[in-house]
C-alpha cells in the first residue's frame, strides 16, 4: 500500500488543480483539514443509531463550512456533526444532523437526491482529482452513488453501483410533516473496500499511516417539502406544455400558459435557493461540491 507523504499530497493537489483549471472556481484560502480515522476494534451495526462505544470514542468533526460563495459567513442554524471509522471490512461514516423540519421526496436508488436534503461523501483515495466516488443518503434512507470519471470534460456514471454498501438512518421527529418541530436525523454508512476497485484508483484496503482525500457535505433546504413539490409540479407542467407546442398548429394559448407557469415558478425557485444551506467539512467556496483540490486529508490510525 502506498503511503501518501505530504510531498505526494501536494503533488496531488497540484494535479487536481490543473485538471480543473479551465473551470472558474473560487478557492478557499483555509488550510485543508487533516483528520485521523481510528480503527473500529468491535463490530458496527449499520442501523443509524450510532450507539456503539466505538462511535462515541471516534474523533468528532464539529464544524461544517458554508460552500456557497457570498453566503459563507454567519451562523448555520441546522448544525452537522460527523465521525469516521475503519476496519478490515469497510470505511464507515456517521452524520448527525440538527433539522427542525425533516423531509424527503425521493425514495428510489439513484434519484436526483442532490436537489433535496442529503448528506454526502466524496472519496478520492489517490488524490488525483478524478476516479472518485460520490455517495448520498436522504432522511428516507434512499441513496445515490456515482463514479466521477473526469471533471473537464465532465464524465460520470450514475449506473455504477457501490457493491455491498450499507446505509441506515434514524429520525428523531417525523419525516414530511411540517406541522411539528423535529429534532434531527442521523445517517450511518459502510463502504466495503472491494467496492472501490477497479474503478476508484488507489482504493484498496489501507494500512495504518496511509492518507486519502475526501470531503463530507450536507444539503439542508429550509423551504421544505411543500415548496419542493410545487416546483416539481410546475416544471412538469411546463415540460408538458412545451411538448404540446411542438405539434400544435397554433401555439399562442400554450405559450401564454408556459409564461404564466414560469412566472409562478420563479419566486418559489428563488425561495428554495435562498433557504438552502450547502455545507462541507473541508472549506470549499466554489459553485459546486466537485472540487477535489479542496477535499480534506484523512489518515488511517490504529
Amino acid at each position: 500500500m502506498r503511503y501518501l507523504s505530504p510531498a505526494l499530497l501536494s503533488a496531488g493537489l497540484l494535479a487536481a488543480s490543473t485538471a480543473i483549471a479551465a473551470e472558474p472556481v473560487v478557492f478557499s484560502e483555509a488550510t485543508l483539514p487533516h483528520e485521523f480515522i481510528r480503527r473500529a476494534h468491535t463490530a458496527i451495526s449499520i442501523d443509524g443509531k450510532l450507539d456503539e462505544f466505538v462511535w462515541s470514542a471516534a474523533p468528532q468533526i464539529n464544524t461544517f463550512h458554508r460552500v456557497t460563495v457570498g453566503q459563507e459567513f454567519g451562523d448555520i442554524p441546522q448544525v452537522t456533526r460527523a465521525r469516521m471509522l475503519w476496519d478490515d471490512e469497510a470505511l464507515y461514516f456517521a452524520f448527525t444532523c440538527r433539522d427542525t423540519d425533516i423531509w424527503a421526496i425521493y425514495t428510489d436508488e439513484d434519484d436526483r437526491m442532490w436537489s433535496e436534503e442529503v448528506v454526502e461523501v466524496f472519496i478520492d483515495p489517490d488524490s488525483d482529482g478524478r476516479d472518485y466516488l460520490e455517495f448520498q443518503v436522504n432522511p428516507l434512507n434512499a441513496h445515490v452513488d456515482l463514479h466521477i470519471i473526469s471533471l473537464n470534460p465532465w464524465d460520470s456514471s450514475i449506473e455504477w453501483d457501490i457493491d455491498g454498501v450499507r446505509n441506515a438512518v434514524d429520525v428523531i421527529g417525523t419525516v414530511n410533516d411540517s406541522s411539528d418541530t423535529d429534532v434531527g436525523w442521523t445517517a450511518e454508512i459502510a463502504i466495503p473496500w472491494p467496492a472501490f476497485l477497479p474503478q476508484i484508483t488507489g482504493g484498496e484496503r489501507p494500512q495504518v499511516g496511509d492518507m486519502w482525500r475526501l470531503n463530507l457535505y450536507r444539503i439542508e433546504r429550509g423551504a421544505g417539502a411543500g415548496v419542493r413539490q410545487q416546483i416539481v409540479d410546475l416544471r412538469t407542467r411546463i415540460t408538458v406544455a412545451r411538448q404540446q407546442m411542438e405539434s400544435a398548429a397554433d401555439t399562442t394559448v400554450l405559450a401564454r400558459q408556459v409564461t404564466a407557469l414560469q412566472e409562478e415558478l420563479a419566486p418559489l425557485a428563488r425561495r428554495y435557493a435562498l433557504e438552502t444551506d450547502y455545507t462541507a467539512w473541508s472549506p470549499t467556496l466554489s459553485s459546486g461540491f466537485h472540487n477535489p483540490s479542496r477535499f480534506g486529508i484523512v489518515e488511517f490510525a490504529p
